[in-house]
């Protein structure tokens, strides 16, 4: 039986309309999208006639060479230095997404890029920080970063570092103390957070004047938040798909951030609020804005107190910039020490003669006596100097630098267009064979005098260099000098472990995967050898 549907003509004059709109919305769509690439093409000609002619790894559409980076922590580590191994030392691309970033290695381009004002900016990386910890001076975009470097370089001038001594021997006769519970024991522990105690409060109380100890609530639980967002932002660094912010808060609603960020600000806000009831207190009482709480700090500077006398006069500083500075602050005064010592401590733990020569030189200066170290001392430890040198050569706690171009940089033998994102390896500068024979071994005689007049300048660039380096490096190697010099006093260090056990991984500072497992025994104040 055959069945005839019928349809009016209304109904097929309606669904032809329908169907008109439809295939020209289509239409419509399909041109603004072809526009929109061949304007996104136009625009990146210059890039993508760059990049044509540029070695890398292969790249796909979305992810860019996100598969390289895939894997554990220790992982994107290890593939990364081995693209340098397979590409470099020349120049070479990493397509992050569709963006396009250049690894560059060479201490003399390294040189041209890092001084060059058209490569100021930190680019994606500065963003994806900023996100999580504010615009201090670290993250701030350029204009911002230079009003603020202006205002904190006092803080950091030699003058005002020196006068930090009496904190750091404070802080570390603690940590010797700390130590004693480890005495004994043949099980190795791990020293790291013994170690980060000591540069956490240090900082706490020569920049913000916060006077608490190792077992402060507030202090644990913002170094705890602080290494869990760390961990979401270098996850979100090597995963271009999460770039965007509305992926990404989804993203983080699922990992708790949102908490993490609350527990992380909490410890800052709270010094803030009391510092400035502190500071107003005393312009009530009439004494002079300096006039700090006790005659110690009258001798010295407290950063954070500057930051509200400047406030005081004009500079209308708001919660959240003050905020931003002293997580900045507390960030990069406590993990860029840690790190360093802490493998300091594991190299010399592996190296047993040239721990003896570096306790031999302190023992030379300082004796058998109790005395504390004094600036005159650390002036002499020149050798200790070199290790800690050496250290930060195989281990640069920022292993790689990142910069964008806001305008074209010539270098030897390329032009790099602008829009173009800068990798520079660190870690991979200071492993080049030709600047440092034997690379992967720890030499301290690579500091000698002698050896590094006739190296490239920025053949070693821990702090990074140029206009945008580390402003707090010599503050850095102050501390690092007292309380490496105080715990060789004490201790010597022992540990089962091989340069061949260390495993690095990388959360925007470098790691040992396994932490920094070491032994210690008593000293009896003894030359190890006849000086």
């Amino acid at each position: 039986m055959n069945v005839t549907f019928y349809t009016s003509p209304a109904y097929s004059h309606t669904l032809s309309n329908w169907q008109t709109k439809t295939e020209m919305v289509s239409y419509v769509t399909i041109l603004l999208l072809v526009i929109i690439w061949c304007r996104i093409k136009w625009n990146r000609r210059f890039i993508d006639r760059f990049a044509a002619k540029i070695p890398g790894p292969p790249s796909y559409p979305i992810i860019g060479s996100g598969l390289e980076f895939v894997g554990t922590s220790h992982d994107v580590m290890n593939n990364f230095i081995k693209l340098n191994e397979q590409y470099g030392p020349e120049p070479f691309k990493i397509w992050l997404g569709s963006s396009l970033a250049l690894n560059v290695t060479k201490p003399e381009d390294l040189q041209i890029i890092l001084n060059n004002s058209n490569a100021f900016d930190r680019g994606k990386l500065a963003e994806l920080m900023s996100s999580a910890f504010g615009e201090g001076l670290i993250t701030a975009p350029i204009p911002k970063w230079k009003v603020n470097r202006r205002i904190i370089s006092p803080f950091f001038n030699t003058s005002s570092i020196n006068k930090f001594m009496s904190i750091f021997n404070k802080k570390n006769a603690t940590f010797i103390l700390n130590l004693q519970k480890e005495l004994g024991d043949s099980e190795t522990f791990d020293i790291w957070n013994y170690v980060n105690s000591v540069s956490v409060n240090s900082i706490c109380e020569a920049a913000l004047g916060y006077h608490h100890d190792a077992q402060d609530k507030n202090i644990s639980e913002f170094i705890d938040s602080m290494k869990k967002i760390t961990e979401q932002i270098n996850v979100r660094l090597i995963k271009p798909w999460l770039y965007p912010d509305f992926i990404f808060n989804i993203y983080g609603k699922f990992t708790g951030l949102n908490q993490l960020y609350e527990n992380l600000f909490k410890f800052p806000e709270k010094i803030i609020k009391e510092r400035k009831s502190q500071y107003a207190q005393r312009k009530k009482t009439n004494h002079s804005s300096l006039n700090l709480t006790n005659n110690e700090e009258k001798q010295r500077p407290i950063f954070l107190d500057l930051l509200l006398e400047l406030n005081d006069e004009g500079a209308n500083f708001s919660n959240k910039y003050l905020r931003d500075e002293v997580v900045t602050m507390m960030i990069a005064g406590s993990e860029t020490i840690s790190i360093n010592v802490c493998f300091c401590i594991l190299m010399l733990a592996i190296y047993q003669d040239i721990q003896d020569k570096v306790y031999n030189e302190i023992y030379q200066i300082m004796g058998e006596s109790d005395r504390i170290i004094t600036i005159e001392d650390t002036v002499k430890f020149v050798y200790l100097e070199q290790c800690i040198k050496e250290t930060l050569r195989l281990y640069p706690v920022t292993p790689i630098i990142v910069r964008y171009l806001q305008d074209d940089v010539k270098i030897s033998n390329y032009t790099i267009p602008k829009d173009t994102t800068i990798f520079i390896p660190i870690i991979v500068t200071h492993r080049l064979a030709e600047l440092y024979p034997n690379p992967l071994e720890y030499n301290p005689d690579n500091f000698d005098p002698e050896k590094v007049v006739n190296r490239h300048k920025y053949s070693f660039i821990p702090f990074s260099d140029g206009p945008r380096n580390c402003i707090g490096q010599k503050y850095a190697m102050l501390l690092m000098k007292v309380l490496l010099a105080t715990f060789l006093r004490n201790y010597s260090v022992h540990t089962k472990y091989k340069m061949s056990d260390i495993k690095l991984k990388f959360e925007l500072s470098i790691k040992n995967a396994d932490g920094y497992q070491v032994t210690i025994r008593p000293r009896d104040r003894k030359p190890i050898y006849k000086i």
